[in-house]
């Protein structure tokens, strides 16, 4: 094995290392990005807008009772508001939760896809066919919202009209275990990511557990959704749509907005989770896009093989190592910044560990989205 440094050896090396120079240096603009002290949005000059809430959910028996309790307690003016619950087609006692509560929750109605119809999109479709506002809030079963979620979405609305809003979401602190904390480290790095890219002009990214859009955004949007051949993305490719068609876009940072989902739970549950966002990711026809998801993956891949660079490499071994340092300090500056809004800044003391597992994690979700057809719950639409 030659250590010595060569031409031949110096292209591709110089290569690598521009891949996640390159990735280091986007990550440190979202970073620079992201308001590191959100200001609490005052409440609306006059409560005006009316808001349809829809919640598409398959098998969540044990995740709704927590939301609907949130959701009873909103303080945006009860008038306003109504929650249409969708059910796609669950097995399970998620039905019963829903009706039980109809007489107690004031504007909450059940409404059950046909037969025929299935899957998350179809779901979200019908409940948007069926509201009675304009102004639609999209949220996940198995979330948690603070009592001003809905109050904090709309008073954002009277200081920055927009077609669609993005919010934060990040995964709530149950067990403690470190499972539970490698999912929100992961799922907040990649939701940080988006957010920063909102700030740059460029959305990239955002989560179909903390949305706001108008009706009208979303009826204009189904041409950009290939909802016959992609079972998820929902939130991707209204997000797409919504910059083909020139609309306002924004992101809104106070901690009140902030959604909390249900961790997975265990490693199965993350890769099945992650397989499912991934395998989105050839079906989403913006060049920026696909562009960062190339990057994303020549660089994680690249540090994956980092110690077979140094071996096979080794007088090259001081530039491959600053590369993986400068590129794991960018991530943990994010992280930083991320975890300080969401409130969660002490699950940094597990950054370290984290970083080393994500890459041979990483490579598993990439190499089970190129086999692995996706569905939603069991649903195979």
């Amino acid at each position: 094995m030659n250590s010595k440094p060569s031409a031949l050896m110096a292209l591709p090396l110089i290569i690598l290392l521009l891949i996640i120079y390159g990735y280091t240096l986007l990550i440190l603009l979202f970073f620079l990005e992201i308001e590191q002290y959100p200001e609490p949005v005052a409440g609306p000059k006059a409560h005006h807008m009316g808001v349809s809430v829809v919640v598409p959910f398959r098998n969540e028996e044990d995740h709704l009772p927590g939301l609907l309790e949130d959701l009873s307690r909103q303080s945006y003016p009860r008038e306003l508001m109504e929650f249409i619950m969708v059910d796609d087609h669950s097995g399970d006692g998620s039905a019963s939760v829903v009706r039980s509560q109809i007489a107690h929750i004031e504007k909450l109605r059940y409404l059950a896809l046909p037969p025929g119809a299935s899957g998350k999109k179809k779901a979200l479709a019908h409940g948007i066919q069926e509201a009675t506002h304009e102004r639609i809030v999209q949220v996940d079963a198995d979330c948690r919202l603070d009592p001003g979620y809905i109050e904090a979405h709309m008073a954002y609305l009277d200081l920055h009209p927009s077609d669609l809003v993005a919010g934060f979401v990040t995964t709530r602190r149950e067990s403690g275990r470190f499972i539970e904390v490698f999912d929100r480290l992961d799922m907040l790095s990649l939701i940080g990511s988006g957010a920063g890219s909102f700030g740059l002009g460029r959305p990239m990214m955002c989560s179909g557990a903390n949305l706001s859009y108008s009706r009208e955004l979303y009826r204009e949007t189904r041409p950009f959704d290939p909802a016959d051949r992609v079972a998820s993305g929902d939130d991707m490719f209204l997000l797409i749509g919504a910059r083909k068609l020139g609309r306002s876009i924004s992101f809104i940072s106070n901690r009140e907005s902030i959604v909390r989902t249900a961790p997975q739970g265990n490693l199965a549950a993350m890769l099945r989770q992650r397989i499912r966002w991934a395998s989105k990711a050839g079906k989403l026809k913006m060049a920026d896009i696909q562009m960062l998801a190339v990057l994303v993956v020549l660089t994680n891949v690249s540090v994956f093989l980092m110690p077979l660079w140094i071996l096979l490499f080794s007088a090259w071994w001081p530039w491959l190592a600053g590369a993986w340092v400068v590129k794991t300090l960018a991530d943990f500056l994010l992280l930083i910044r991320i975890t300080g809004i969401c409130g969660s800044r002490r699950d940094l003391k597990f950054f370290l560990p984290v970083s080393l597992l994500y890459y041979p994690y990483f490579m598993v979700a990439l190499l089970g989205s190129l086999w692995i057809k996706p569905d939603w719950k069991g649903s195979a639409r």
